[in-house]
């Protein structure tokens, strides 16, 4: 059975939750000490961002990379989501506004 994650922000942050609900793992390479990161649940063919291909010599260097990238991951979606929203705002105000002014200019024609 596959985890339920909220989508509040900070507390994916702090779980290395991306926007597109991915957790972000740190995973040891055998035989080596060297360390990568692979989202949860792992996929053979998963696309790891460019930020985080690779592999690194310190798990404590992956981990501030992998809260970079999310934390950008997040300011990326909470940006699309107020141009969204402002989208929204404007034509539903279009929408009041066109229907008005129609109605307006049948009453002037139908005055005159």
């Amino acid at each position: 059975m596959s985890e339920q994650f909220n989508l509040d922000r900070e507390t994916n942050i702090a779980n290395n939750i991306d926007s597109l609900n991915k957790k972000w793992e740190i995973k040891l390479q055998r035989g080596s000490s060297l360390c990568f990161a692979r989202p949860n649940p792992d996929r053979e063919d998963a696309k790891i961002p460019k930020e985080l291909e690779g592999r690194w010599t310190k798990p404590s260097l992956l981990r501030e990379k992998i809260k970079n990238y999310v934390t950008k991951s997040w300011d990326i979606a909470d940006a699309a989501n107020v141009k969204n929203e402002r989208k929204r705002e404007v034509a539903k105000e279009y929408k009041s506004s066109g229907t008005k002014s129609k109605e307006g200019s049948v009453q002037a024609k139908s005055g005159a």
